[in-house]
């Protein structure tokens, strides 16, 4: 796994471009938590679809680093490794659709999916094992996680998905190596 210079690039080009869109949507409220409403995932899932599983979740991982340091709360190491690494790491995995259809605007939408769902099952784990204490009274916490989650996650998903399938025909230049 020798990246070349334009591989080397091009990962720092769009984990840039994450580093922007999630500044740019600060001017949206944010959970109390963590967690907010924007399409940071969709440079990161570009990445996935260009260079590949392992360079998608390197460069992932390495977002989730950056997005800690600039505004993170982690109480607890596990919460840094799953809301962090792990979350924006698994969306690497929308490059297992690409491989199915390289030119599908299907397959592209499914690896949005695929990979926003995985982030967001990550978040719930992370908010069940070190979250559950902000669960209002008598409130389940895997209930509490999940919908936590979903106020930010679910949105979040969705505009990747709309914005990525408006842009497709535009990216497809872009997606091939």
């Amino acid at each position: 796994m020798n990246p070349t210079s334009r591989q080397l690039t091009e990962t720092a080009l769009l984990i840039a471009v994450a580093v922007v869109i999630e500044f740019a949507f600060r001017i949206l409220p944010r959970q109390p938590q963590g967690g907010s409403i924007d399409i940071t995932m969709l440079p990161l899932i570009i990445l996935a679809y260009r260079q590949g599983f392992l360079r998608g979740l390197l460069g992932g991982m390495i977002f989730g680093v950056l997005n800690f340091l600039l505004s993170g709360l982690a109480l607890h190491w596990g919460s840094f490794f799953l809301d962090y690494l792990l979350a924006f790491g698994a969306l690497a995995s929308a490059a297992w659709f690409f491989r199915m259809g390289r030119e599908s605007a299907v397959y592209f939408g499914l690896g949005i999916l695929a990979a926003g769902i995985l982030r967001f099952a990550l978040h719930v784990v992370s908010g069940v094992v070190f979250f559950g204490e902000y669960a209002p009274e008598g409130t389940p916490v895997l209930e509490y996680s999940l919908t936590y989650n979903f106020t930010y996650m679910g949105p979040s998903i969705a505009l990747t998905l709309v914005i990525g399938l408006l842009i497709f025909d535009r990216l497809k230049p872009l997606l091939d190596r």
